[in-house]
C-alpha cells in the first residue's frame, strides 16, 4: 500500500501539522535543558508517533498494539539511552522524580529525557489517530494540549523568560489544522473540501479571529501576570524539592574555630588555577547561613541534582568568570568550595548524581559521605569590591527575613551611630568599627543575641571571636533593611606550583550582602585573628579593606579540637531524601490517563461507526443508523427505557429536543421496517437513515468548533450504555437457552 494512498494529500497534512502541534510542548523544555541537543530525539519521537497511528489505524488491533509497543520501545532505548539496556528500567522509573529535583538548566540525561519524550509520543501518536479516525474539529488537539500543558506544570518557574516561542509554534500548527478540518466536508472518511461559501470564510475568519486574540492575550499574560512567571509562580518543587539531611550539633560557623585550633593543621583540599585568575579571588565559600533564631545561624538550603550548568544569579551582571581545579583530600563535606557564584561544574565529564545545589543561594554539596579524592572543575562569577559603582548601587529589593523578637538594647542603638547616605558607605562604617574590636581563639562561644552584645557592650575591654563579629553585622545589616547572610569557607594565599594548598588554617566567616548587578558582596567584619586592634578610620575608606590574613600556628591558644571521624560524618545523615514516588506519579499518570482515555474513546466510537454504517446488510444498516442516533440522545442526557418502541423513543426525546425529535421519528419508521420487513429495506432507505442521523448530529451542534461538539465526541457513555445493553442482551439469551433445555 502506497504512502499516498495511505494518506491522502489533506489527510497526510493534517497528521503532520497535528504531529508539529504535539512537538511543540517540547520547546517549553529550552530554558530546563542546559542545550537544545534534546529536541532532535524529541522531533523524532512525534514523528514515530504519528507515522505509528498512521500505519496502525487500518490494521487489525494486535497489528496496532505491536507496531506502537515496537516503535516506543526503539525511540526509548535508541533514542534517549543509547542503547544502554541497563539503565532503561530505572531511568524510565525515576525520570518523573528527577525532573522536579534537578538543578536549571539541566543536562539532557537519559532519566530526565524520558517523561518529555513519552509525553510526546503519546500527543503525537494520539493526535493523529484523532485526525485518521474523526471529523471533530477540535479532538486532534486536546492531546497536544495536554502535553502543553504538562510541559508547563514541570517546568515551573525554573524558565526565566515566558514561553513564547512554543506558543507560537504550537498556534501556528493548530491553526491551519482547525482551518482544513473546519472544511472538510461531512460525508465519508476521505478528505474532501467544500466550495468556499460566504458563510464559511465568514466562519473561519472568526474562528482565527478568536485564536489569534487568545494567543495575543496568553502571550501578553504570560509576560506580565505576576503568577504566570518568576517566584509567585506555582513550582513542584517547592513542594517536593528533596533537601540534604544534615543533622550535625554544629553548625558550619561554629566549625571555624575547631578547624583553626587544630595543633597539625589538616590539608582539606588542593584548588588549581591560572596565576590571574588567582589574583581575582581571595577566598572560596562552602556554605551560606540565612536563618536566625535568635540563638544560631543556620540554612534554609534545598538541593536539587546538578548538571554541568548551575542556575544563575539574576542579579549578578557584573560578574567576571573564573575556573579552578579542585580536589578534595580530607574535607568532610557535605558542602563543597566554590568560586563565586557558580556558574558550571564538571567531575570527569560529568556532573551526573554527584552534587546536589540551591539555585538560590549558590550552595554546592556533595552527595555521597566520601568525598576523599573527588576531583572537579567549577566556574564561578565573581565580583570586587570597587567603592565607585557600588556606592551608587543599592542592595537588592528581594525579601530580608525579620529578626527574631529579643534584639538587645544595645544592638539598636549601634543602628543609630552611622549617618552615611549610601548603603554601602553605611556597611563599609559598620565593616569597621566591628574591626576594632579584637577576634581571639580563647574568646567565648556563641552566635546569639546574648553573645553579640556581650560583643557591642565590651568594645574598649573585651574581645570575642568571628562568630560574634560576622554575626553582629548580619544582624545590623538586616535592621537596616538590607538582605545578608554569613558565608563561611576558606581563605586563598600562598600561590604556588599553579595553585592553592587549604588547610584547616584557613577556615574563615565573614557576612554578605545581595546587591543590584554584583550579587553577594563580601565584608569583613572580624579582624585576623589574635591581631591588634584596629582604630577606624574618620572617613570611608575608598576602598575595601584587606582580607584578614591566616592565622598562624603560634596563635594558638588551647589544645587542639579532633576532627570528625569518618564514621561520624557517616552518621551525620545526609543524603538524599527519599521522595514520595507514588504521589509524584500521580500527576504524570492524570495527564497519560486523560490523553490515552480521550483517545480510547474518540477511536472506539469512530471504529464503531464505521462499523455500523459498512454493515453487510442494509438492514443491519439502518439499525446502525438508529443505534447511533440513540447514541446522540445519549450525549444529550436522554436516556429512554430498553422498553420503549422505535416511536415512543421518538415521543420520548421530544421532551427534550422539541421538532429536532421529528428525525428520530422518521429514523424509527425505517428502523420499524428494517425489524419487521428487512426484505423490503434497500441501499436508499439505509442511506436515509444515516443522513437522518448526520442531520440530527448537525441540528444538536450547529456549529463546528464548538464545546459542546468537543464534550460530546469525548463523551464515553455511549460507549457504556452499548455495552451494558448487548451484555443483558446476551445474559437475556442464555438464559433463554437454557429455559428451553430444562
Amino acid at each position: 500500500m502506497s504512502w499516498r494512498r495511505l494518506l491522502p494529500g489533506a489527510t497526510a497534512a493534517e497528521v503532520t501539522l497535528a504531529v508539529a502541534a504535539s512537538a511543540a510542548g517540547a520547546l517549553v523544555y529550552l530554558q530546563f535543558f542546559a542545550s537544545p541537543d534534546y529536541l532532535v530525539t524529541t522531533g523524532i519521537a512525534g514523528v514515530v508517533g504519528g507515522a505509528t497511528a498512521a500505519l496502525g489505524h487500518r490494521r487489525p488491533t494486535w497489528f496496532a498494539v505491536l507496531l506502537a509497543t515496537t516503535n516506543l520501545s526503539a525511540v526509548i532505548v535508541f533514542g534517549v539511552f543509547h542503547g544502554t539496556y541497563s539503565a532503561v528500567f530505572d531511568g524510565l522509573h525515576g525520570s518523573w522524580n528527577r525532573l522536579l529535583t534537578t538543578a536549571v538548566p539541566a543536562d539532557p540525561w537519559g532519566e530526565l529525557l524520558a517523561v518529555p519524550i513519552l509525553m510526546t509520543w503519546t500527543a503525537a501518536s494520539s493526535s493523529a489517530l484523532l485526525v485518521l479516525t474523526t471529523r471533530n474539529v477540535l479532538s486532534p488537539l486536546v492531546p497536544p494540549l495536554l502535553a502543553f500543558v504538562f510541559a508547563i506544570f514541570v517546568v515551573g518557574n525554573q524558565a526565566a523568560t515566558a514561553n513564547t516561542t512554543a506558543t507560537i509554534v504550537f498556534l501556528v500548527a493548530a491553526l491551519p489544522l482547525i482551518a482544513m478540518r473546519a472544511h472538510r466536508c461531512t460525508g465519508g472518511a476521505t478528505v474532501r473540501f467544500e466550495r468556499h461559501s460566504p458563510r464559511s470564510l465568514s466562519a473561519l475568519t472568526v474562528v482565527a479571529l478568536l485564536l489569534g486574540i487568545s494567543a495575543l492575550v496568553g502571550i501578553a499574560g504570560s509576560r506580565t501576570l505576576p503568577l504566570a512567571s518568576g517566584t509567585d509562580r506555582f513550582d513542584p518543587r517547592d513542594v517536593f524539592a528533596p533537601p540534604v539531611k544534615i543533622t550535625d550539633a554544629l553548625t558550619p560557623l561554629s566549625r571555624v574555630k575547631s578547624q583553626l585550633k587544630e595543633k597539625q593543621p589538616r590539608t582539606l583540599f588542593t584548588m588549581r588555577l591560572t596565576r590571574e585568575d588567582s589574583r581575582k579571588i581571595d577566598r572560596v565559600r562552602t556554605a551560606a547561613l540565612d536563618v536566625f533564631d535568635g540563638n544560631i545561624w543556620t540554612s534554609s538550603d534545598t538541593y536539587r541534582t546538578a548538571g554541568s550548568r548551575l542556575t544563575a544569579d539574576p542579579a549578578l551582571t557584573q560578574g567576571t568568570p573564573v575556573t579552578a581545579r579542585i580536589e578534595l583530600n580530607d574535607l568532610p563535606g557535605p558542602y563543597l568550595p566554590v568560586i563565586g557564584w557558580p556558574s558550571r561544574l564538571n567531575a570527569d565529564g560529568t556532573a551526573q548524581d554527584r552534587f546536589g545545589f540551591d539555585p538560590d543561594s549558590g550552595v554546592v554539596v556533595g552527595t555521597t559521605t566520601n568525598l576523599r579524592g573527588l576531583t572537579y572543575e567549577v566556574t564561578g562569577e565573581v565580583t570586587g569590591r570597587d567603592y565607585g559603582p557600588l556606592s551608587r548601587t543599592i542592595p537588592t529589593s528581594e525579601r530580608v527575613p525579620d529578626l527574631p523578637p529579643g534584639m538587645p538594647d544595645s544592638l539598636r542603638m549601634k543602628l543609630t551611630e552611622f549617618t552615611k547616605t549610601t548603603p554601602f558607605e553605611k556597611l563599609l562604617s559598620l565593616e569597621m568599627d566591628l574591626r576594632t574590636r579584637p577576634n581571639l581563639l580563647d574568646g567565648p562561644p556563641g552566635q546569639s543575641y546574648a553573645a553579640v552584645a556581650n560583643l557591642i557592650d565590651n568594645a574598649t575591654s573585651g574581645a570575642g571571636f568571628a562568630e560574634q563579629h560576622v554575626s553582629a553585622f548580619t544582624m545590623l545589616a538586616r535592621a537596616w533593611g538590607y538582605p545578608a547572610r554569613i558565608a563561611v569557607g576558606y581563605q586563598l594565599n600562598d600561590y604556588k606550583d599553579g595553585g592553592f594548598q587549604v588547610t584547616t588554617l584557613q577556615a574563615y566567616a565573614w557576612s554578605e550582602v545581595h546587591f543590584a548587578g554584583y550579587g553577594w558582596v563580601s565584608f569583613d567584619p572580624a579582624p585576623p585573628v589574635g591581631g591588634e586592634r584596629q582604630t577606624p578610620p574618620t572617613e570611608v575608606p575608598r576602598v575595601a579593606p584587606p582580607p584578614p590574613a591566616s592565622p598562624s600556628t603560634s596563635s594558638t591558644t588551647n589544645g587542639p579540637v579532633s576532627p570528625l571521624p569518618d564514621e561520624v560524618a557517616e552518621a551525620q545523615g545526609y543524603g538524599w531524601n527519599g521522595v514520595p514516588v507514588g504521589v509524584l506519579l500521580l500527576v504524570p499518570g492524570i495527564f497519560l490517563f486523560l490523553m490515552f482515555a480521550a483517545g480510547f474513546v474518540v477511536f472506539a466510537k469512530a471504529r464503531r461507526r464505521k462499523r455500523r454504517r459498512s454493515a453487510p446488510d442494509q438492514a443491519a444498516r439502518v439499525l446502525g443508523a438508529w443505534h447511533e442516533l440513540l447514541d446522540r440522545l445519549t450525549e444529550q442526557n436522554v436516556s429512554p427505557p430498553v422498553s420503549l418502541t422505535f416511536h415512543e423513543v421518538a415521543e420520548h426525546a421530544r421532551s427534550v429536543l422539541g421538532d429536532k425529535a421529528n428525525l428520530i421519528a422518521d429514523a424509527a419508521e425505517i428502523a420499524t421496517t428494517a425489524i419487521y420487513a428487512p426484505d423490503h429495506v434497500g441501499r436508499s432507505e439505509a442511506d436515509q437513515a444515516w443522513q437522518l442521523e448526520e442531520r440530527l448530529r448537525t441540528e444538536l451542534h450547529s456549529r463546528r468548533v464548538s464545546a459542546g461538539r468537543l464534550v460530546a465526541t469525548l463523551d464515553p457513555r455511549p460507549l457504556w450504555t452499548r455495552w451494558t445493553a448487548a451484555r443483558r442482551q446476551r445474559q437475556a439469551r442464555e438464559g433463554l437457552e437454557m429455559g428451553r433445555y430444562r
